[in-house]
């Protein structure tokens, strides 16, 4: 099914890209059908199974994408550019219209398959989007949830620090919680190592393809399951890692600052001042999933997010508001009398800087 929508939605793009949307009157046609008996075809010739539903939401998306770039490009100088479907493409998606009643929602799109979760009632008769992701099946449903209502009573306020060697360090009043410490070192290095070394074994292969073609389909196949399976495991870790944090400080706290950390910005090569291994542990960590993860957290459970700036929190002492120019890299900060680690100053000094703001 993968394959059809992909293929449905690229026969519309390519329809946009070369003008052809358009009837001798100059209105928007409908390509549905014009799509269906093309992919219909196209199936029976490969013995393969057709959905026709599949083709519609295909279409309708590819004309959605369409119009976002069609107006995006009036504000935007027309950079944007309406893109074809690859295959290659690690995460692939599907739309199902109405998902069918019973235990497994997509038996005849799928075939048989089992579930680890159970579908919500509300679910049934909506559309779902069914993904897959590196060897693994997702279907994304529509489910009611009451959202609790506003603060009240006595505000609690917490300040948290992203970074590399310490995933979040976070500060408050009356605690510190330290999340992910050496977490990338320890946890996601030795995974990340084990597929390079796949990685390169499988480039590898490319010398003896010609010598026995099945051989080396055989080969392929295995290594990139091996592969999927620990980017899997890697993923895992830092949404356990993500959840976590995120439920425990939304269950603590009213106010959560977190400042943007902007992990583009500081990866590009012709202006960073880190490390390659440091990037990429950066990178890893995702802390922008962190920040679309704990923001629909302080949602749900009536919690306030607050973006900030953290210029200068880990150079200042805290304690007295210096700044040190020459602190580096260090692990600690201090002025000689005090010793602290820099991870907590820079959180003390986020909290402080926003708490100062605010009164």
């Amino acid at each position: 099914m993968l394959i059809l929508y992909r293929r449905a939605y690229n026969l519309a793009v390519e329809k946009y890209i070369n003008n052809e949307y358009k009837d001798k009157n100059g209105l928007w046609k409908d390509l549905r059908k014009e799509i269906r008996f093309q992919c219909e075809e196209e199936q029976k010739n490969k013995d393969s199974v057709y959905n026709s539903n599949i083709v519609n939401e295909a279409v309708l998306s590819a004309k959605k994408s369409f119009k976002a770039v069609i107006r995006n490009n009036k504000n935007d100088n027309n950079r944007g550019k309406l893109n074809f479907k690859s295959r290659k493409k690690l995460i692939q998606s599907f739309v199902i219209d109405r998902m069918p009643k019973g235990l497994n929602p997509a038996v005849k799109t799928l075939g048989k398959i089992d579930l680890t979760e159970n579908i919500p009632s509300e679910a049934i008769g909506k559309s779902c989007i069914i993904t897959y992701n590196k060897g693994r099946w997702f279907i994304q449903v529509q489910k009611q949830i009451q959202v609790k209502s506003d603060i009240q009573g006595r505000v609690e306020c917490i300040a948290i620090d992203p970074g590399v060697r310490t995933f979040a360090t976070c500060y408050s009043q009356k605690e510190v919680i330290i999340a992910g410490d050496n977490f990338s070192k320890n946890k996601l290095l030795p995974l990340v190592k084990k597929v390079d070394k796949l990685l390169s074994e499988k480039k590898k292969l490319e010398k003896k393809k010609q010598e026995d073609k099945q051989w080396y389909k055989d080969r392929e196949r295995y290594l990139e399951k091996r592969i999927n399976k620990l980017k899997c495991k890697k993923d895992d870790l830092i949404a356990d890692l993500h959840n976590r944090l995120a439920y425990e400080l939304v269950s603590k706290y009213d106010v959560i600052f977190l400042p943007s950390f902007e992990t583009q910005k500081m990866s590009k090569k012709n202006k960073r001042s880190i490390r390659k291994v440091t990037v990429r542990q950066m990178l890893d960590l995702n802390h922008y999933k962190f920040k679309e993860k704990i923001r629909w957290y302080a949602k749900k459970y009536g919690k306030h997010l607050v973006d900030c700036n953290e210029s200068y929190t880990s150079k200042t002492y805290s304690w007295n508001g210096f700044i040190d120019d020459k602190v580096g890299g260090k692990k600690i900060i201090s002025d000689g009398n005090v010793i602290v680690d820099r991870d907590i100053n820079g959180a003390r000094g986020i909290l402080l800087k926003q708490l100062t703001k605010a009164t």
